[in-house]
Order: C-alpha cells, then structure tokens, then sequence
C-alpha cells in the first residue's frame, strides 16, 4: 500500500554497536547481494538460519529484519479498544501535524494493528541468565516460557559459540520446540552449519531444519578486511 502509513517492530535487546543496524547501511558486496535480497524479502511468516562464516554480516541481517518485522493484527475487542483511544487523542490535539498522523492512522486500518515485539539475545547471555536463575531458584521454567511465548520473533545470536553442556542443549530444545509448535518465528545465525548442529544435537538441528528456510554465507570476514585497510591507511 504505497504512501500508507506502518507500524515498526519494537527490539528489545540491541547493544550500543548494533542499535542502528539495518538494510540501510548493510555492506553489499557480489558475496552477499543474493542474501540480502532474501532478508529483505522475508516476511516473518517462517522461522530462518543463517550459517556460514564469521563476519559475514549475518548479526547485521537478522537484526534489520527484526527492525522490520510485519505488524501484529490485535484481537478484535483490543482492535476496538486502540481505535477509541486514537479518536480520542485526535479530538484532543492541538497540533496539526500531528492530529494529520492520527487521521491518517484511522484512515489507514492501522487502529487493527500492534507493533511487534522482538528480541535480540546473544546465547551466551541467554545461557547465563538461565544458569543464574536456577542457582538462585527463581524459576527457570518462567524464563524459558519467556523466550518460548513471550515474544513474535526472537534472534538467538551466535549458536554454538560455546561448548553446549547436557543442560544447556535441553534449555534451547525445550525454547526451539515450543516456538515451532506454536509457529513463532525465529532467527537463528551461527558459524556452524546444520550438519555440524546435527553432530552435536539431532533435536535441534531437525526443529532448525523444520522451522524455515537455511541461508548459507561464504564471504570474507567484513571485520578484518575492515581492520586490514585502517591499518594500510595509518
């Protein structure tokens, strides 16, 4: 619908380094023009894997698509309810910009929608706060419930960044299980392929490979090559 209005997805979770990632100021390059057509082209209907090596850019797609996960429709009586309490922020304001903005949200459907909420999480950090919770007893089975339903898409960054105990490899199944049956979407990156996955946990591997789509990276690592011209300019 060119020249209407639309709802961003709020994400939770993004560093100082990433908070203004997105498609926008993605490095192209004949390595990774076809992926990220495909990130820009995926719609959150289906969960994704992007593998491949380090450096890559894969932190940086999955993070733009967060930014651009689709609105959420509300439930009808939340629907009505927004509705209302747009009409009713537009009789009250005074300034036409915008008073103009709440028109055109109304005149739009938009009162129908809700932004998304989405979460980026390094596993590393994920693994931690569960391991913490549990030592401290404050219900680690609420936290895992978190990452599972909490919310409409969730970036695990990094899989297999460090070496997966037995409890660590039943914590993210019981969080990857419960996204797929529920058909939550998720984004996944990591620097080792599903075989490799498979090698070290079948269960995981198999939900990655149900959940969606796999998309393979092969450049060069844009942080040396980086690094490498600062140097040969100083």
């Amino acid at each position: 619908m060119e020249g209407n209005l639309k709802l961003y997805s709020k994400v939770i979770g993004l560093s100082k380094r990433h908070e203004n990632a997105g498609f926008q100021n993605f490095i192209v390059s004949k390595d990774n023009e076809t992926q990220l057509r495909i990130c820009k082209d995926w719609d959150g209907s289906d969960s994704i894997f992007l593998t491949g090596n380090p450096g890559t850019g894969k932190t940086h797609l999955a993070i733009s698509m967060l930014r651009n996960y689709p609105m959420q429709l509300f439930s009808e009586n939340d629907a009505e309810n927004n509705k209302e309490q747009i009409e009713s922020y537009m009789q009250r304001e005074t300034r036409d910009n915008v008073k103009s903005h709440y028109e055109k949200m109304i005149a739009d459907d938009l009162w129908k929608y809700r932004n998304a909420v989405c979460l980026f999480v390094p596993l590393v950090e994920m693994f931690i706060e569960l391991n913490e919770s549990a030592q401290k007893d404050e219900g680690k089975k609420k936290l895992l419930d978190k990452y599972a339903t909490q919310y409409d898409c969730i970036c695990f960054d990094d899989f297999g960044a460090e070496k997966l105990s037995e409890a660590k490899r039943e914590n993210f199944y019981y969080i990857i299980d419960k996204r797929y049956r529920d058909m939550r979407s998720t984004i996944i990156t990591s620097n080792f392929t599903i075989k490799e996955i498979n090698e070290v946990e079948p269960r995981i591997a198999s939900r990655f490979a149900e959940m969606g789509r796999i998309l393979q990276f092969n450049g060069n690592d844009f942080r040396r090559s980086m690094d490498k011209n600062k140097r040969n300019i100083e």
